[in-house]
């Protein structure tokens, strides 16, 4: 497996395509230190635009633009190069950085192209009043995929398909071809270490550690505190010290609010605070036409799932990592809304994950550490008025499984799988 520095992502494959953005300034919001700023620097130096990054943190070019709101148009043009790309790193940290970008993109927008990076504010400013509307496209990059790492460069997700037979069909194709060796030491790897390039591309169990534990204190002591004002960091630090041992179940807000001691609606902004900033993610319950009723709780994991538990509760955060990503792709891609339910009623049926596409269920998916047998629960699952029509899949942690049941369900092996998804 190589682990040289730089490992192409696949939102380059669509971030950049005019057919889907025309003209307009591209938006790449993600995690902090998960390569924006590397992919930034390589798109520039193919382009022949090395000289044209500038980060708003360095002094030097919040000085150039007090002296000069233009101050990239004499280096672009100098350049002479036709559509010369500018990247603004970490913009969105400014004050009036919005009125910033508008004015550069309606001076410039027919001379050059515009690269935003940023993470969390850049995601966020969208959900209040937006000078920018009709100026730009958002797109997500995230953490390091199995495909991503063995550089197999796929055609887009068979959840992209038009119809439910393409769908299928692609599926059955693409599962069928066995995995390589370079598949699954890639898998083992990224099990271990996370999908976060450094910690993966350094391959070192101490390394990996500290470097984890860093990032958690880096999220909560500087970017929670910058984009919110949450005061109780200690408390927010022991609730990510709690979250681990809940994930696979609906999280109760009230009992972690009698562990930590504050009101359950403290909780609750705590945790969407840290889903802005991408450490985790949460995932609601399917209600469209489902009998007996739902449990309401969100189910919360983490966006790198080395912070899970070993064991059951890590294969099942790295599958739903992938999912979750898999559906910001396809929705960036302009495929349609897609969105990752779970569904367990009352009466303790369950299944673990359910991709909807336009409101439509299209995948159930269930995790399970070694059972080869699909699940009750899966194999009845459009008894549960999951109609259309969904396939099925059970993902479990055992090599070289593959078999077919009726009503398109499928047993498989994790990486068979999880190569498959955006």
């Amino acid at each position: 497996m190589r682990t040289d520095d730089y490992i192409p992502r696949s939102v380059e494959g669509y971030a950049f395509d005019e057919t889907l953005t025309g003209r307009h300034m591209i938006f790449l919001a993600g995690p902090r230190q998960v390569g924006k700023t590397r992919l930034a620097k390589q798109w520039l130096a193919k382009q022949g635009c090395q000289p044209l990054y500038f980060n708003w943190d360095d002094i030097a070019t919040r000085r150039a633009y007090l002296n000069d709101s233009r101050f990239f148009e004499s280096p672009a043009r100098n350049l002479n190069i036709h559509d010369p790309w500018i990247v603004f790193d970490e913009i969105h940290k400014r004050r009036r950085w919005r009125d910033i970008l508008k004015g550069a993109y309606d001076l410039f927008d027919e001379e050059f192209r515009f690269l935003i990076t940023g993470s969390a504010r850049l995601d966020l400013f969208r959900r209040s009043g937006d000078s920018l509307v009709g100026r730009y496209n958002l797109f997500h990059m995230m953490p390091l995929s199995l495909s991503e790492v063995v550089r197999e460069r796929r055609r887009p997700c068979f959840l992209g398909e038009t119809s439910k037979r393409n769908c299928y069909e692609t599926f059955e194709e693409e599962i069928s071809h066995a995995p390589g060796p370079e598949i699954k030491e890639a898998y083992q790897a990224l099990h271990r270490h996370g999908p976060f390039p450094e910690p993966f591309l350094k391959q070192n169990d101490r390394f990996c550690r500290k470097w984890h534990q860093d990032y958690i204190s880096l999220l909560v002591r500087e970017d929670l505190r910058d984009i919110s004002r949450v005061v109780e960091l200690d408390k927010v630090e022991n609730l990510l010290f709690l979250l681990p041992s809940r994930i696979m179940s609906p999280l109760s807000m009230p009992g972690l609010a009698r562990d930590l001691e504050v009101a359950h609606t403290t909780v609750k902004n705590w945790l969407e605070q840290l889903k802005r900033l991408y450490l985790l993610f949460s995932i609601s319950p399917w209600n469209r036409k489902v009998s007996r009723g739902l449990k309401k709780e969100k189910k919360w994991y983490f966006l790198d799932w080395h912070y899970a538990p070993d064991g059951a509760a890590k294969v099942e955060n790295m599958v739903a990592t992938y999912l979750h990503r898999t559906c910001f792709a396809l929705t960036d891609m302009g495929y349609g809304n897609y969105r990752l339910h779970y569904i367990r009623t009352l009466d303790k049926k369950e299944i673990d994950f359910l991709v909807v596409h336009d409101d439509r269920p299209v995948l159930a998916v269930e995790v399970k550490s070694s059972s080869t047998t699909p699940s009750k629960a899966l194999m009845n699952r459009h008894g549960w008025s999951l109609d259309p029509p969904t396939l099925g899949i059970q993902v479990v942690d055992q090599r070289d499984v593959l078999k077919k049941y009726a009503e398109n369900t499928w047993v498989a092996s994790i990486e068979r799988f999880l190569r498959l998804l955006a």
